[in-house]
């Protein structure tokens, strides 16, 4: 098992390369975002609709290749099922592409309730294709173990099309602007990246793969769309039923919340080709026990430790006064982020047994909680009643998966123990929470006093056993070692 996690850890720590870079250029741009754009509520809408277009025009495929990739005959039906992939996602969004350059003026007004962006969202459609094609083929690209091929696209495709629209939104072009240089940055990517997987295409088009595809992924629609009301929906809301500086505020606490994807996204890029290469293994679910645990209590830690110097940080990249309270709400959308990915391993066997429609049934109901949450707490709390609601919505989802899975394919996650530890969490990042907001002198008292409480609990629950603690040193990657 030591060998199998050493593996994940060095994958992931390879794959963070990438995010690191990635993000670090995003948090830098932030302050030229917030200062240039002349309506960032614009831009999460956009943002908004481009990922329910991704959604809508992959279907899943994107998963059911991470399957179908191991579980493939051979060489050629493996690239049969990744011609089909691309071609029918690209498919399906150039004719919604040719939808918004007809329609462009009538769904302008409906969206965002002027005329000014008619063409805004046929750029964007068309950005979406580029990234889609990226989003397929450095897919496979990680499944085949091409991991500084991976990254060295992931960062020129984001840090690329940031850059350049930067450029444009610099000389006053706006929103438009940015939409146009992801349109520019990530076309050039795409394009760069089928030459160089030219000979990995089958080139026929095969009604059979393509129906695997979709049986597979279809039922993760509604786990996609749910996730998308998980991270949109709250927008509108707040802008409607609280107020403009409110939704203005939200947005800052959004992107500054991005942080947790450095530790988060590099484990899921690494996860599921990870987790499906030993699905056969009589250990495997032992080894999904202990990575659950680590990655709850790492990730929970990181959240801690940041919020402890989270308002300087905010207001390094927000210098807005009327968007300076923003900090206090990062934590819980951090958070939000942390379970989002945690489900994917409670959820595992799920996925081995090809039974996701249980995924999908869990995500509903969280987004049915959030949403009716979300309408109901805004209007009396505002902020908090939003990102409280993304926080018990995701911590619903873990619970729902996690039981659907153990009736299916059995993991000792010491369940039990992550849910006192959590409740025992949570209490201490509202008590940190209290303190920031009303400015109590002394706070680093408290927060010495929280991180002790909840490190202590980890081994009282035993969710980590003390004696563990060498194994789990032993098993780390070695930077600037081998591989």
């Amino acid at each position: 098992m030591k060998t199998l996690l050493k593996k994940l850890f060095s994958d992931s720590a390879a794959f963070a390369v990438a995010m690191f870079g990635n993000k670090l250029v995003a948090l830098i741009l932030v302050p030229i975002w917030f200062k240039y754009l002349d309506n960032e509520a614009i831009w999460g809408t956009t943002n908004a609709y481009t990922l329910i277009l991704t959604y809508l025009c992959v279907l899943g495929t994107d998963a059911a290749m991470a399957f179908y990739f191991y579980d493939s005959k051979n060489e050629e039906e493996r690239r049969t099922y990744f011609f089909n992939a691309i071609f029918f996602s690209v498919s399906i969004c150039v004719g919604f592409g040719v939808f918004t350059f007809f329609a462009g003026e009538p769904l302008g007004i409906l969206l965002y309730a002027s005329n000014e962006y008619n063409q805004l969202l046929f750029i964007a459609t068309l950005a979406t294709i580029g990234a889609i094609i990226i989003q397929h083929v450095l897919g496979y690209a990680r499944y085949s173990g091409r991991v500084w091929l991976f990254n060295t696209f992931s960062m020129a495709y984001v840090i690329g099309s940031n850059l350049i629209s930067v450029i444009f939104v610099i000389n006053g072009f706006g929103v438009m602007g940015l939409f146009y240089g992801q349109l520019i940055g990530q076309s050039l990517v795409a394009i760069i990246l089928l030459f160089l997987f030219r000979k990995e295409f089958v080139f026929k088009l095969s009604k059979a793969h393509i129906s695997d595809l979709i049986r597979y992924g279809l039922p993760l629609l509604p786990t996609l769309i749910s996730f998308w009301v998980l991270t949109s929906v709250s927008r509108p809301i707040v802008l409607h039923l609280s107020s403009m500086e409110n939704a203005n505020i939200m947005e800052a606490s959004i992107r500054v919340a991005a942080f947790i994807v450095l530790i988060t996204a590099p484990f899921q890029l690494a996860w599921r080709p990870f987790s499906m290469s030993i699905k056969e293994r009589e250990d495997a679910p032992e080894v999904f026990g202990v990575v659950a645990r680590l990655l709850l209590v790492v990730g929970t830690l990181s959240i801690m430790l940041l919020t402890f110097v989270i308002e300087p940080l905010y207001k390094l990249y927000i210098s807005e006064a009327d968007k300076a309270t923003g900090y206090l709400y990062v934590w819980p959308l951090a958070l939000g982020t942390l379970f989002n990915v945690l489900h994917t391993v409670f959820g595992v066997g799920l996925l081995i047994k090809k039974q996701t429609k249980k995924i999908s049934r869990s995500f509903m109901i969280a987004s049915i909680i959030y949403f009716i949450g979300v309408f109901l707490t805004v209007p009396s709390y505002g902020i908090w009643g939003a990102v409280s609601m993304t926080t018990v919505a995701y911590l619903v989802v873990i619970i729902l998966v996690y039981r659907q899975n153990q009736k299916v394919y059995p993991v000792q996650f010491h369940f039990k123990a992550m849910m006192i530890y959590l409740t025992v969490y949570l209490v201490s990042m509202v008590g940190i929470s209290w303190i920031q907001t009303h400015q109590y002198e002394y706070k680093w008292v408290y927060y010495m006093t929280a991180i002790v409480i909840t490190i202590l609990t980890i081994f009282i629950t035993k969710l980590i056993p003390v004696q563990s603690l060498g194994n789990i040193r032993k098993i780390l990657p070695k930077l600037g070692g081998k591989g």
